[in-house]
């Protein structure tokens, strides 16, 4: 059973959620998203000609053995290039200029698949011809036509990633990002397990674990990524993942408001739990999180006396950031220096009142104290 879901699972999995969309494109009644259903339908064609019986029908039906690890390589190929084409945003005119790498990919693939003397249908092609001539070539090319779309999708899903307003589309795109790389790697091996056998150097291969791990994982992730966007919402991921940041959060801000805390206790609603259990029994979030904002402001506000306004200035000549992020620093190293002020008994300054920077609204105020708190934990963690 295991065998089979590692041999058919992709295959089974990608064509899955090709029906699936199909079905929501059908409920809509509009067809959107013609990218993605090539990205999808390429991958599904892909694992379905290396599947063991696809793979001997499509020889049968050609007459020319092993090709479906060929029109398989192309398939990915194909859908590679169209993810990268999204993910860049390219128009029309672009990807037509950009057309003769895929091209050229294929066409080189062509000549070393036809170069290699393989005349023995087999779907375990990788283990019968390793040794072959031209076998290590052609997955060489190969590997040169993937690699920079590779690279830019991993790029671009972590860079849009970061951009994402949606958890679940943050998520999307890392599952997607992780996959690729987990392909890359299983590719990268197979060309390091041909050198070996062509050349007589020994290559661990663990029995064979990579080849059977990697490429599943690979198709889970990938799948999983493209489409969760789509389904994620209908379960209520939505929800959780909402659920899961403002946890998140509230667990980011402890550090800081701790620090305020024992500066002034007064500025505590009620009683504070320990950490353990705040974090193990998260109840009344929304209502925890709100007061652990409002008495981060109010924890301030106590310390206004002890804020030195130079040690911003200096903070913020020496930092390498810019933006809200320096903003965050400048705050955190403030409140830093008027926690240990205090702490150590200095007397309040007389000074004028250093401004409050922030969010204009709870939500953009919280994610700001949230970028203090993470520059307030690197403080600490750095000797002085």
């Amino acid at each position: 059973m295991i065998d089979w879901l590692r041999i058919y699972g992709p295959a089974v999995l990608a064509w899955g959620f090709v029906i699936g969309k199909l079905m929501r494109w059908r409920l809509q009644g509009s067809f959107t998203g013609g990218t993605l259903w090539l990205i999808l339908i390429g991958l599904a064609c892909s694992f379905t000609v290396t599947a063991p019986e696809p793979y001997r029908v499509v020889a049968a039906l050609t007459g020319v053995p092993n090709l479906g690890r060929l029109l398989s390589h192309t398939f990915i190929l194909l859908a590679a290039w169209a993810a990268q084409a999204m993910l860049l945003g390219l128009t029309k005119s672009e990807i037509r200029e950009r057309r003769w790498m895929l091209v050229a990919a294929v066409v080189a693939m062509t000549v070393t698949f036809a170069l290699a003397d393989t005349p023995i249908d087999d779907p375990r092609y990788n283990m019968r011809y390793s040794a072959t001539p031209w076998v290590l070539e052609y997955w060489l090319v190969f590997i040169a036509g993937l690699a920079p779309a590779f690279a830019n999708i991993v790029r671009l899903c972590w860079r849009y990633a970061r951009l994402s307003g949606s958890a679940i589309g943050k998520l999307g795109l890392r599952l997607i990002a992780a996959g690729v790389v987990v392909s890359l790697l299983y590719h990268v091996h197979k060309a390091l397990y041909f050198a070996s056998q062509r050349f007589g150097f020994y290559y661990p291969t663990f029995n064979g674990l990579w080849d059977k791990v990697l490429t599943p994982v690979a198709t889970v992730l990938i799948l999983v990524g493209a489409t969760l966007p789509s389904w994620g919402p209908r379960i209520g991921l939505s929800a959780l993942f909402d659920w899961a940041g403002r946890w998140r959060t509230y667990q980011r801000l402890r550090p800081l408001w701790f620090a305020l805390y024992q500066a002034n206790p007064q500025i505590a609603l009620v009683q504070p739990r320990s950490a353990l259990l705040e974090f193990l029994l998260p109840t009344d979030l929304n209502l925890r999180l709100y007061r652990r904002v409002i008495e981060i402001r109010d924890g301030r506000l106590a310390l206004q006396p002890y804020l030195d306004p130079e040690v911003g200035l200096a903070a913020r000549r020496r930092s390498g950031v810019t933006g809200q992020e320096l903003d965050a620093v400048v705050e955190a190293t403030t409140l830093a220096a008027a926690v240990d002020a205090k702490r150590s008994g200095a007397p309040p300054r007389t000074t004028e009142p250093v401004a409050v920077p922030g969010g204009r609204d709870l939500e953009s105020d919280t994610a700001f104290l949230n970028d203090v708190a993470r520059a307030y934990r690197k403080l600490k963690l750095v000797p002085s």
